[in-house]
């Protein structure tokens, strides 16, 4: 029986990158028999390294869960997010980044979690530990990732072990001119409407009994895009905040060139939490903070502002 090599569903590029570059990893190390996976659809970023790098897509995991398959997920630590068709029983090894987790929820799972800015750091560490010769697609994939996650090494998740394992995968691959430049672009360029844009990287959580709802986009001259599309966006948090039945709702944007999180909030308790939590103040339901503060960050402040 195969081992399921996946990442929550709809992954981002460190999810996916991950679940392509572990998988092959225990392929080459020949411990498991593995198959990597999606459920859903991969993130418009990994979509671009897939595009620049004839990478092919991995395959649709929503047929392959059965009764009696194991599972590895990446990049993910919590029932949120994951598919509903896997059983957290089946979960034999979990590997992520993030401070806040619920991996006691998978019983039989193996738990790696380090706080490092990137997951792919992690999984770039353990081919270079024990000396695997990693492919050119994997390490594309990895050492994007790891630019992705840290914006370039600007946000203050990252560490030394991601600046040092990106400077190992970038001596596996060739690398095109203004490459990390163009893939930032790219992400910039939204193709869906606003509100599914927003509900493609949105994360919910549960601090002390109160819901709270964080929307994040990394993009380009965020302060022309927030007011381009302020009705847009205020239309599209209050219907979330609604359907989520949320106590509390904001849209963090990182702008991949200046280097800072903007805020926007639709209600005043929204204002006064983040403003408390992160040390903002607003101006017209807008604060600006200088340096790259990401999600995974501001969950926690969030949580023990709440829990006091």
């Amino acid at each position: 029986m195969k081992t399921l090599v996946t990442a929550y569903s709809n992954p981002d590029l460190d999810g996916t990158a991950c679940a392509i570059a572990y998988n092959e990893y225990l392929g080459k190390k020949g411990n498991l028999d593995v198959v990597c996976a999606l459920f859903g659809t991969a993130h418009r970023e990994a979509q671009f390294v897939f595009r620049n790098f004839n990478i092919p897509t991995p395959l649709d995991a929503e047929s392959m869960v059965e009764p009696d398959i194991k599972v590895i997920i990446l990049d993910a630590s919590d029932l949120r997010g994951i598919s509903d068709k896997i059983n957290p029983d089946q979960v034999i090894e979990i590997i992520d980044h993030r401070k806040i987790h619920s991996a006691g929820s998978f019983p039989n799972a193996k738990v790696q979690i380090e706080l490092v800015g990137s997951a792919a750091t992690l999984i770039a560490e353990k081919f270079h530990a024990d000396g695997i010769d990693i492919s050119v697609e994997s390490a594309v994939l990895l050492y994007s990732a790891i630019i992705s996650n840290t914006v370039n090494f600007q946000a203050n998740v990252t560490t030394d072990r991601d600046t040092a394992m990106a400077d190992w995968l970038q001596t596996k691959f060739s690398m095109p001119a203004n490459y990390i430049h163009t893939m930032f672009a790219d992400k910039s360029q939204l193709v869906k409407p606003i509100r599914e844009t927003i509900e493609d990287d949105f994360a919910s959580f549960v601090f002390a009994g109160k819901h709270v709802g964080i929307a994040q986009l990394e993009i380009v001259e965020v302060e022309k895009f927030i007011q381009n599309n302020r009705l847009e966006l205020e239309q599209s948090l209050q219907k979330i905040k609604l359907d989520k039945n949320l106590d509390y709702i904001f849209l963090s944007s990182i702008d991949l060139v200046q280097a800072t999180n903007t805020f926007f909030v639709i209600d005043s308790d929204s204002q006064a939490l983040v403003s408390n939590a992160v040390g903002v103040v607003f101006n017209n339901c807008v604060a600006v903070r200088q340096g790259i503060m990401m999600r995974k960050t501001i969950a926690p402040l969030i949580k023990d502002l709440l829990e006091k």
